[in-house]
């Protein structure tokens, strides 16, 4: 009965200079408990019925939203893991890529969340960055110990991120000799190689024909082509150093280009500072249709929330508002938002010295021009 109750969610939002992966401690983070209600998700598949199987190839595949770890996902008293997986269906373990966990701690992930929950694993760097790929016993060791790590999670994919550095060809050739060194039995590889895609018909074959699922960030771009089972989105957003907030039409980009994908599940793994609310906003929107506010008011109201946390770096200047907190969103109405900047960039002073100084030159701006405030 309680899980058909709303449940609010404390979602620790970051408000970084500089966002490290939310694997491992940050001390640039300075974190932000925000209020936002979340539907329990009760494992419900976002995919319509279909009636006649012969129309299977023209359905819209089953879209699946999570977050890159759970670490942040705090909320008093609970445990984040086990409150995470009753707002999302799936999360990819990025602690991985940094250390390997103790197999007894993996067990305990695989308890602490329900039945039908699923995990994706990201590989250790030791596989990616350092040995590259090459089919050496360092590397076979570290890819056997992520393979137990998955068999332990039932997970169906291990992410590759590979450096920017490293080039396609170099990667395929890799992995080629990797794969036929070791057995993924039931676990597909999903690729991102950080120095892009290559749109050469006969790479991306070869990728092919080794059934890598490739990886695309769905803000940005289409994948170079779709696996028949699995589709794969790391959700970056457009902003740099993963700071940055999804707004309405990143979220209908991101929908448009998973459903549009003919493959028969897709992942929808959000990543970023604003991650847990880009996910839950998906979330409602896959559910209901329609994009929910990020804040509890709007005009300058909005903006008052969502610089509040903000209050101990005055003073400071009109550029660093604007550099460190433009690119959250602002609530103007039901139906609106914009980046914060779009706002602070019509302050008319260099500098201010309190959050309410701010506030108000906005307030008696807007109320002159008869602007919502």
């Amino acid at each position: 009965m309680l899980l058909e109750l709303t449940l609010p969610r404390l979602v620790e939002d970051a408000l970084p200079v500089r966002v490290a992966p939310a694997a491992r401690p940050n001390p640039y983070l300075s974190h932000v408990r925000r209020e936002y209600e979340i539907q329990p998700n009760l494992s419900t598949p976002h995919r319509p019925s279909i009636k006649y199987p012969w129309l299977q190839s023209l359905a819209v595949p089953e879209l699946v939203v999570g977050c890159g770890g759970w670490q942040y996902f705090r909320v008093p008293g609970a445990d984040s893991l086990k409150i995470y997986s009753r707002a999302f269906r799936f999360v990819e373990v990025n602690s991985t890529f940094y250390s390997l966990p103790d197999l007894a701690l993996v067990r305990s992930w695989r308890r602490r969340v329900p039945e039908g929950f699923e995990f994706s694993v990201k590989a250790n760097r030791i596989i990616t960055h350092v040995e590259k790929l090459s089919p050496s016993r360092r590397t076979l060791e570290y890819l056997e110990r992520c393979l137990e790590i998955c068999g332990i999670l039932r997970s169906k994919v291990l992410v590759l991120e590979t450096p920017r550095s490293m080039r396609l060809q170099l990667i395929l050739e890799n992995l080629e000799k990797l794969l036929n060194a070791v057995d993924l039995e039931a676990v597909r590889i999903a690729l991102e190689p950080r120095c892009g895609w290559s749109s050469d018909p006969k790479t991306l074959k070869g990728f092919k024909d080794l059934g890598i699922i490739p990886v695309a960030d769905y803000s940005r771009e289409d994948p170079p082509y779709d696996d028949e089972e699995i589709a794969y989105s790391r959700l970056f957003g457009k902003g740099e150093h993963n700071v940055y907030q999804l707004t309405d039409e990143d979220l209908k980009e991101v929908r448009r280009r998973a459903e549009n994908r003919r493959s028969k599940k897709v992942y929808l793994s959000f990543h970023g500072v604003a991650m847990y609310l880009d996910a839950a906003r998906m979330e409602r929107f896959l559910k209901t249709g329609e994009l929910p506010p990020v804040t509890r008011s709007y005009g300058i109201d909005s903006l008052a929330e969502v610089l509040e946390p903000a209050k101990h770096e005055f003073p400071t200047s009109k550029q660093e508002l604007v550099r460190r907190h433009g690119w959250k969103l602002v609530d103007i109405d039901p139906k609106t938002r914009v980046p914060a900047s779009v706002i602070l960039k019509q302050l008319r002073r260099s500098r201010y010295k309190s959050l309410e100084e701010v506030i108000r030159e906005l307030r008696a701006r807007f109320e002159k021009t008869g602007a919502k405030s």
